[in-house]
């Protein structure tokens, strides 16, 4: 009987407890709030530099040799800069026969009918050596220049000032052809290529002109040869901002700009 009352009061407390427990479990909640945010840690140490890449390619080295050679030193005047970047504006034909060139013109004479604005039938070629130019002769003012000598004895190219800018006057003449050339041809005498040489080779020539460009790869020279016309206006192209650009041997008439030209 004892055993049997022991055995009935443990269960007894045994159920209290689990009674208990549930109450507790049931009137609290199992998770507690969110506590506040904490404050921001501190920024780490900025990590290392990366390293420098390499320098760009300067406008005038034209084979990325990263050396001022020679031959990029465009307007010869022993200074490599953006100067020598500048590619030459086109040579734009005399307003008069910009889309007539004379041998489209003398068609149509040959028929009879010679168009307005094309170069006269009549040809007055000037007389006189064709010579390279490399200088020109100031009238004083410092706003222009002859070639060959001073008037009456000067050339048919002059240079002008036109706005603050100083241009080429040719007078006179027309294109009547233009050719690509190399960059040896023109400067190296030796070879008889230039286009001087080309002009001469051609009876009809009166003057001629070899501008340099930089296509990829390697400097050369557009070559218009120049024909002479009583009719057509004078051919201005720009040469430069300084006058003495424009005469002076050192300067544009050197390597960017050469002129041949009849003098008397």
């Amino acid at each position: 009987m004892k055993n049997i009352y022991s055995t009935f009061k443990h269960k007894r407390k045994l159920i209290s407890i689990i009674l208990f427990s549930c109450f507790i479990l049931t009137g609290c909640p199992l998770d507690g709030d969110n506590g506040k945010v904490g404050t921001d840690g501190t920024d780490g140490i900025d990590g290392i530099d990366g390293i420098d890449g390499v320098d760009g390619i300067n406008c005038w080295d034209i084979n990325s040799n990263r050396t001022n050679d020679p031959e990029e030193d465009i307007n010869s005047d022993g200074t490599w800069n953006t100067d020598d970047c500048t590619t030459q504006t086109k040579v734009t034909q005399n307003p008069s026969v910009e889309f007539n060139h004379q041998h489209i013109c003398e068609a149509f004479a040959n028929l009879g009918q010679y168009p307005e604005g094309c170069p006269s039938t009549s040809h007055t070629k000037p007389a006189g050596e064709l010579k390279q130019i490399t200088g020109m002769l100031q009238d004083g003012t410092g706003n222009k220049a002859f070639s060959c000598n001073y008037p009456p004895n000067n050339g048919s190219l002059s240079v002008e000032e036109r706005n603050g800018q100083f241009h080429w006057v040719l007078e006179g003449s027309f294109i009547a052809n233009t050719q690509v050339i190399t960059f040896e041809d023109e400067l190296d005498e030796d070879l008889g290529n230039s286009c001087l040489d080309i002009c001469k080779s051609d009876p009809d020539c009166v003057a001629s002109l070899a501008l340099s460009r930089q296509p990829v790869g390697n400097i050369v020279y557009d070559c218009h040869i120049f024909h002479s016309s009583d009719t057509v206006d004078p051919l201005e192209r720009f040469c430069s901002n300084l006058i003495d650009d424009c005469i002076l041997s050192s300067g544009v008439l050197l390597a960017a700009q050469r002129w041949g030209l009849t003098c008397p």
